[in-house]
């Protein structure tokens, strides 16, 4: 018996470390001028990239931002946020960000061509790039949703873009690859314990308890 309990475990120890399933990562992005991203003027061939890993951060969830391609210098952009998100799931971020956020952030002249509102957080650039790199750490897990930035440019030459499925929800599966119109973002829920996590832990405390009763 003591035997298949030592051997039970250390297949659990096994399948944990062949799995891997707590090591995680994600990457896609969307992209104008295709069925993904709009964008007007010198954006309508901007992307958008991301990549998300619950590796860099052990223990929690980095949502990494590109936004580039673009030939018009951008002023600000935002991610959506699940609607309980609150500041207190912020673990670490890139600079510039709206230190008000999250909060709703409304279609109008600050954020023309804007299909709805957004709850959300910004960054503003502090000068003017043509590319741009953004950040969030959090203990929420990816979902679909929306973004939208905006150039510095007033007046009739204002440009921005946004996701094409900007305001419509989605239970796509995020481990398919882009749902078609959507970006990575953090979600309602905070980072559960894989499964395998459990079992690992199961098969560690098993063989402490057989090699203290041989000790004893």
């Amino acid at each position: 018996m003591r035997k298949f309990l030592v051997f039970l475990c250390a297949m659990s120890l096994v399948f944990c470390v062949a799995t891997g399933t707590w090591a995680t990562t994600y990457t896609g992005s969307i992209i104008g001028g295709d069925t993904t991203l709009f964008g007007t003027d010198g954006w309508s061939d901007a992307t958008l990239s991301w990549t998300v890993n619950d590796v860099t951060n052990p223990g929690f969830w980095r949502f990494d931002y590109n936004f580039t391609d673009v030939t018009k210098e951008l002023s600000h952009i935002m991610i959506e946020l699940s609607a309980s998100f609150t500041i207190d799931n912020i673990i670490d971020i890139s600079s510039d960000y709206d230190r008000d956020a999250p909060k709703t952030y409304e279609t109008g002249s600050d954020n023309p061509g804007m299909l709805g509102d957004l709850f959300g957080i910004k960054w503003d650039t502090t000068e003017d790039l043509t590319s741009y790199d953004f950040w969030i750490v959090s203990d929420r897990v990816p979902m679909w949703g929306d973004f939208y930035a905006k150039d510095g440019v007033d007046g009739d030459g204002k440009v921005y873009a946004y996701n094409k499925k900007f305001g419509y929800d989605t239970t796509a599966d995020i481990v398919h690859g882009n749902a078609g119109g959507w970006v990575l973002v953090p979600d309602t829920h905070n980072v559960p314990i894989p499964s395998t996590m459990l079992l690992f832990g199961c098969g560690l405390i098993g063989l402490a308890v057989v090699g203290r009763k041989k000790i004893q």
